[in-house]
């Protein structure tokens, strides 16, 4: 052996003595490449990539392998051969690096909150960014920078007691990487836009292991590509957004429930009403089947940002509509607002939830959903349409890759269940069910709705803006490293 590597093969041995035991119980392993094809990584190779990397390496074996590689969605049970948790952006350089190099299959974990499972695989490499939490406030120029670990109750928190927001999803323990990345819907949309739209900067690294700066004005093509175009081109390590106006950080709400047998009178109310209504105004309806009782509900959802004396004369119509069982306006903190649904998207659960954006209303839509809306005992059904339009159609379609800028509705339909024998039968029932009610929709998806598509319907859903995506793929990741995402397939 050659003194050069003698001293190398020494130091990396020396130091896994004082290694954590993730670190000395690693062993050749398993693996799958990018293209699907079995490989070996090599115990030395692991042990190289592990010398100088700060964060946590884990592989099958270790006490905490079962915990780490659980999703979101419990439906995606998989098994990677390595699972890196990163503690910096030298840390998520190393891993791409390694990734490249050794051919691997590649998954990026922030929130792990892809419904379609993007953020975990078996037998390739889990990148988690959960760990890297910093925020940056700076109210003089209205800023906030996040890093990629962030959920968006950390960003919520930071910003919401100075008086502002940024608009992001409706659910607290979801990353802002993946959320971001896909477009970013929210109770705010129709005031402030998407969360790409208050996006100003990133700090991103591409597939070459470079940390780039993506902004208007710097590397605008990349910066275009990351609004809407998904995780296709890097791993970013930080988002700065534009602060929005949200005085002493509160809202107005409105909520109103109704007996299921008035559901297609509703239906019909809220397509009408809601086609034209003010920006600062958001209207979504729902269903549920309440577990416990099996008995359904129908709920009106509204949220108001403005003065508390103009609320009530605003939400009228709404508020007025019918014969709720339960009629409510109040004034809500926005923080505890954003968390109202936390617990009916817990955490590793069974889901099978996808969603569409409608263009018209169509009401055989709605025939389609409630002939097939029931209860089942173990599983929580549910779904909801909102309205877009507002902020969202002020950006031309070919502004961001996001498309559907002038869709007036998007609709997410689905359920969840714990009892893992039931897995088949209910994403059949799932998939059975939007067999249905896709025809009534747009050909077209918020990619972060994904469930089971295939990579053609996601060229079809970016229409006329996937084109440029792949120009951009070509240029930044032409080996598509990246490619557990809505993927856009390099053409090099």
């Amino acid at each position: 052996m050659k003194r050069r590597d003698f001293i190398k093969n020494s130091t990396i041995l020396a130091a896994s003595v004082y290694m954590p035991i993730a670190k000395s119980a690693i062993h050749d392993q398993r693996a799958t490449s990018l293209t699907g094809e079995e490989i070996i990584l090599n115990k030395e190779d692991i042990l190289d990539f592990m010398y100088g990397f700060q964060g946590s390496v884990i592989s099958e074996g270790h006490y905490d392998y079962d915990k780490a590689r659980l999703v979101w969605n419990g439906v995606w049970d998989r098994k990677p051969a390595l699972i890196v948790y990163c503690d910096s952006v030298q840390d998520i350089q190393k891993a791409i690096n390694f990734s490249r190099d050794q051919n691997l299959l590649t998954a990026v974990r922030s929130g792990g909150h892809s419904i379609s499972g993007k953020s975990t695989c078996d037998g390739g490499i889990i990148i988690d960014l959960s760990r890297m939490r910093k925020t940056n406030i700076d109210l003089q120029r209205k800023l906030v920078t996040v890093d990629a670990g962030c959920t968006l109750y950390d960003l919520d928190s930071k910003t919401l007691p100075h008086g502002y927001v940024v608009p992001a999803g409706v659910v607290s323990h979801t990353g802002v990487a993946g959320l971001t990345l896909g477009g970013g819907i929210g109770s705010l949309m129709r005031m402030y836009g998407l969360t790409v739209d208050n996006l100003v900067s990133v700090d991103i690294v591409t597939a070459d292991g470079i940390l780039r700066k993506a902004s208007l004005h710097e590397n605008p093509d990349l910066f275009w590509g990351i609004r809407g175009g998904g995780g296709n081109f890097g791993i970013v390590t930080s988002f700065t957004y534009n602060l929005r106006p949200l005085p002493n950080g509160e809202i107005i709400v409105g909520v109103n429930l109704y007996d299921m047998k008035h559901a297609k009178d509703i239906w019909d109310f809220y397509y009408d009403y809601s086609e034209d209504m003010p920006n600062n105004i958001m209207l979504n309806a729902g269903m549920w089947n309440d577990n416990k009782t099996g008995k359904g509900h129908f709920f009106l959802g509204t949220l108001f940002v403005g003065e508390e004396n103009k609320a009530s004369k605003a939400l009228e119509k709404i508020t007025s509509f019918g014969k709720p069982t339960t009629d409510e306006v109040y004034k809500k903190r926005f923080i505890d607002h954003q968390q109202v649904a936390d617990k009916r998207n817990a955490h590793h659960r069974n889901y099978y939830i996808k969603g569409r954006q409608i263009d018209e209303y169509k009401p055989k839509l709605t025939e389609e959903l409630m002939d097939r809306w029931s209860y089942q005992e173990g599983r929580f059904d549910t779904m909801r349409v909102v309205r877009f339009g507002g902020a969202i159609s002020e950006v031309a379609e070919s502004g961001t890759p996001w498309v559907g800028r002038n869709a007036k509705w998007d609709i997410e339909v689905g359920g969840h269940w714990t009892n893992d024998a039931k897995t088949e039968e209910y994403t059949k029932w799932g998939r059975d069910y939007w067999k249905a009610l896709s025809p009534h929709c747009a050909k077209r998806i918020y990619i972060n709705e994904l469930m089971d598509e295939d990579q053609k319907f996601v060229a079809t859903s970016y229409g006329q803006n996937y084109g440029r995506l792949v120009k951009i793929k070509n240029k930044y990741d032409p080996q598509n490293l990246f490619s557990l995402n809505g993927n856009i397939k390099p053409t090099v």
